[in-house]
């Protein structure tokens, strides 16, 4: 894949990034014969059930091989670098699942507002690559994101009854760092809403203060994504994480 200065700028300037064909049909089909067997570990904790239904895998690279050799992609670890403009190690990896006909939404949000406030990383020096292992239309529930809208930093909140600060509201259908409507609203007006609908083998990167968001899936067809965060190795947390291994890694070794 030919990254050049071009792309770098239009990241910039957008947020976003998309390569197709990032993953060839071997690959994605390696990865896709792992995905129901991850039933057999719906009782671990990196394994986030909503409704009885799996959300999300977190490490999936410490279950099966295959997705231990996927975040060391070369391709990826290239660009991801070249974006941030640093040496790189994996903060976080999950698979992200929607069934059909109930596969749920995800709000509108900034991935760094967790991780600053959680996992008390300083700098958006991270880049994050969602990857389809399925053809995604809109009916799958694609991700949407307003181009432009990392610039602005962390944005307000929408205010939320929720109970407490739990982990699953990090997690789960009722997120506790959701984007305020009325800004959603303005910056949508400005920059529109991008729904990315691509095929299986597609690789997104995108900026952590990118707003963006999914709707659940409609259809008769599976919306299975992978998530890789990579992180500037000069931007390691500088407090105790307050979340589990499995969703902040402590493993700081290089990927370069």
């Amino acid at each position: 894949m030919k990254l050049d200065e071009g792309k770098i700028k239009d990241y910039h300037e957008k947020g976003f990034l998309i390569f197709e064909n990032m993953l060839n049909k071997d690959e994605i089909i390696s990865l896709k014969d792992r995905i129901l067997q991850f039933e057999n570990h719906k009782d671990q904790s990196n394994v986030i059930c909503e409704d009885d239904e799996i959300r999300s895998v977190f490490a999936p690279h410490k279950i099966f091989e295959e997705y231990d050799r996927l975040y060391r992609h070369k391709e990826l670890i290239n660009i991801s670098s070249k974006l941030i403009d640093e040496d790189i190690y994996l903060y976080q990896y999950k698979i992200n699942l929607k069934k059909p006909f109930v596969g749920k939404w995800w709000e509108w949000h900034q991935d760094f507002p967790y991780w600053k406030l959680d996992d008390g990383i300083e700098n958006p020096d991270m880049v994050s690559v969602m990857i389809y292992l399925d053809d995604v239309d809109v009916c799958q529930g694609p991700l949407m994101i307003i181009p432009g809208t990392h610039k602005i930093g962390i944005e307000a909140f929408e205010k939320k009854d929720l109970d407490g600060d739990n982990l699953i509201n990090s997690l789960n259908s009722n997120l506790k760092y959701t984007i305020d409507k009325q800004m959603i609203k303005e910056y949508a007006d400005k920059n529109g809403i991008k729904t990315l609908s691509y095929g299986a083998g597609t690789a997104i990167f995108f900026h952590p203060n990118l707003f963006h968001a999914s709707t659940g899936n409609l259809s008769p067809y599976t919306r299975d994504t992978v998530i890789i965060t990579y992180n500037s190795l000069k931007n390691i947390p500088t407090v105790e994480a307050k979340r589990p291994e499995y969703i902040c890694s402590r493993d700081f070794e290089s990927l370069n």
